[in-house]
């Protein structure tokens, strides 16, 4: 007898989970997925650029610390570029102390937030970072930023 209600409820599971896949459609454009809008985002604003760009490196990679509650607990490391057009690639290097202290701000409150915890690079995570990178190089840089590229990131323990 108390071997018998674990087996209807593993029976009762597998069945209302194949219930549940049998109605669920098999075109996974249906399917609600919260990366699917940024990517697609994201390449409707590359269609809608027709200017020449150029890729910028930052010179300096960023530093910044994950604090939890019991203090510091890592070290994320990164490298940036900026996809700029032609005529604004000059700038980068010009206001590059500015585009620092704003992607600086960025990252720690990414930071501050959670994510740089757990699974930091998941596509969520990365999307909202980029976005907000993206936001922060405009503001300072103008319209003629069109992305930014994470080329290296990497935590360390501390």
């Amino acid at each position: 007898m108390k071997i018998l209600i674990p087996v209807m409820l593993a029976v009762l599971g597998a069945g209302a989970g194949a219930g549940a896949g049998y109605l669920v459609p098999l075109d996974p454009s249906h399917l609600p997925l919260a990366h699917a809008t940024e990517g697609e985002t994201a390449i409707e604003m590359l269609d809608n650029h027709t200017e020449p760009t150029k890729i910028v490196k930052l010179s300096n990679q960023f530093i910044i610390p994950v604090i939890e509650d019991d203090g510091e607990s890592a070290l994320v490391i990164m490298s940036l570029s900026l996809e700029v057009t032609v005529e604004k690639s000059q700038s980068v290097f010009d206001l590059e102390p500015r585009l620092r202290d704003g992607i600086m701000k960025v990252l720690f409150d990414h930071s501050s937030h959670g994510g740089f915890s757990g699974r930091y690079y998941s596509e969520d995570k990365m999307a909202v970072l980029r976005k907000y990178l993206l936001q922060s190089a405009q503001d300072i840089m103008g319209g003629g930023v069109q992305g930014v590229l994470i080329t290296d990131l990497v935590r360390q323990a501390a």
